[in-house]
């Protein structure tokens, strides 16, 4: 996904060493692979596999019936990723999955218009074995497969040529979400940790310092790509620009994420809440709260918050959206506040939107 987080490079500086003492780190680290990364990309594969199967059908047998069942299995799947997507870590960074599970924003239609070239050419061309490792990101994941479903563009009850390419990239992408949970599922996150300079560095607190930087970030982004861009917080209202909202996925989207940071906060024995509550109990408990908050706010947001037929106006959503916003901003500063406390230290990236 574009605008989330790439790999990021750890600062290790004199003030916060990462020599720190075997294990210290290992129960939240592990608790947050097991419980949430873990559990997370076994769901998603899975939820990749009965929507490849879906559109199996809908191709071998056309209808409104069978294309449903097909959307329906998207938007589980769609909401699957959001329960990982916030972490760009491990075997997801391999052969950029991480950005072709979604390709968003959009701004420039990329993904429609490369699979209506894919859509005019011979469909046998994405049998030859390394086209997938050459073809766009735009291509390879849930924006074009929501292309395909939703998009008037493209018609596969009708146009065998749309439910073929419809199928070959559900395919592909089960292919990779697999891939990752079985990477997952057999590795640890310290294997994804390399101490290049030998210099003795704790594996444990090095996954982890990634882990909470991302973690920052898309926290960040959930407020300002998310839920601001699109209704004009700051700017001119778009709502194209919400994520997948040709399925009405942006505001389940959004709480989806939300509610996996409760996840990350309270997995493991101990857990990041455990530590933080010994360092500081009270910041602990504020977080935890805004957590809490920052959930019930989106759950009381209106179910077609960002339809674009809806009738509210400009002014209406971002006073509908403003509370969410402090209470996503204040968490914001509550989670850098206490990650510094717990000796990390984390640095910001500038995006990759376009």
């Amino acid at each position: 996904m574009k605008y989330f987080p790439k790999l990021i490079a750890i600062a290790i500086s004199a003030t916060s060493p990462l020599l720190a003492s075997a294990g210290q780190w290992e129960g939240p680290l592990n608790g947050i692979v097991d419980n949430v990364v873990k559990q997370g990309y076994a769901s998603y594969s899975e939820s990749s596999k009965t929507l490849q199967q879906k559109t199996n059908t809908l191709c071998r047998s056309p209808s409104q019936e069978t294309l449903k069942n097909a959307q329906d299995a998207f938007q589980y799947n769609a909401l699957d990723w959001q329960q990982v997507q916030w972490l760009n870590f491990g075997p997801v960074t391999y052969f950029m999955r991480y950005y072709a599970f979604e390709y968003w924003p959009d701004k420039k239609g990329v993904t429609q218009r490369q699979l209506r070239s894919l859509a005019q050419g011979e469909s046998k061309v994405m049998d030859a074995p390394k086209f997938w490792t050459s073809a766009s990101i735009a291509v390879r994941g849930l924006t074009a497969i929501e292309s395909l479903l939703y998009h008037p563009d493209f018609q596969p009850v009708q146009a065998a040529k749309h439910c073929r390419l419809l199928e070959k990239v559900t395919i592909h992408h089960f292919e990779s979400a697999d891939a990752v949970a079985t990477q997952w599922q057999n590795g640890k996150a310290q294997d994804w940790v390399f101490d290049e300079e030998g210099m003795g560095l704790d594996p444990e607190k090095i996954a982890l310092e990634q882990f909470l930087q991302q973690w920052v970030e898309h926290m960040s982004a959930v407020k300002d790509a998310k839920l601001e861009t699109p209704i004009g917080y700051n700017s001119r209202e778009n709502l194209k620009l919400a994520e997948f909202y040709r399925s009405d996925l942006p505001l389940k989207a959004i709480q989806k994420n939300l509610k996996s940071y409760r996840e990350i906060y309270h997995a493991g024995s101990p857990s990041l809440f455990d530590l933080a509550k010994q360092k500081d109990p009270e910041l602990a408990e504020q977080f935890e709260a805004q957590l809490t908050q920052n959930l019930k706010l989106a759950l009381q947001l209106p179910s077609d918050f960002f339809h674009l037929n809806a009738t509210y106006s400009q002014e209406k959503r971002i006073a509908l959206a403003k509370p969410l916003v402090q209470s996503i901003s204040n968490s914001q500063s509550y989670l850098t506040s206490l990650v510094t406390q717990l000796g990390f230290q984390i640095g910001f990236n500038s995006r990759d939107g376009d």
